[in-house]
Parts: C-alpha cells; sequence; structure tokens
C-alpha cells in the first residue's frame, strides 16, 4: 500500500512539474513578445 501511494505521488509530482514547465515557457514567451512589440496580439499592442 505504500509502495502504490509512493508511485501515485510521484507521478502527480511528475505532472505538475511537466504542466508547470510548459506554462512557464509560454509566460516567458508572452513576456518577451511583449517587450519587443509583440505579434501575440497581432501588431503594437501598447
Amino acid at each position: 500500500m505504500i509502495n502504490f501511494l509512493t508511485m501515485k505521488r510521484i507521478i502527480i509530482l511528475a505532472v505538475v512539474i511537466i504542466a508547470g514547465l510548459i506554462l512557464g515557457r509560454l509566460v516567458v514567451r508572452m513576456f518577451i513578445n511583449l517587450m519587443v512589440g509583440g505579434s501575440l496580439f497581432g501588431g503594437n499592442f501598447l
């Protein structure tokens, strides 16, 4: 039972880490686009 719980915890941790990496890269890309004057919203947003 303990082994099953640790496996479940490891899987959940892996999923959270992968989702965090993907979201982090998206946020960094959006921030760089805004700083450069970005084509994220199609043209100059500011």
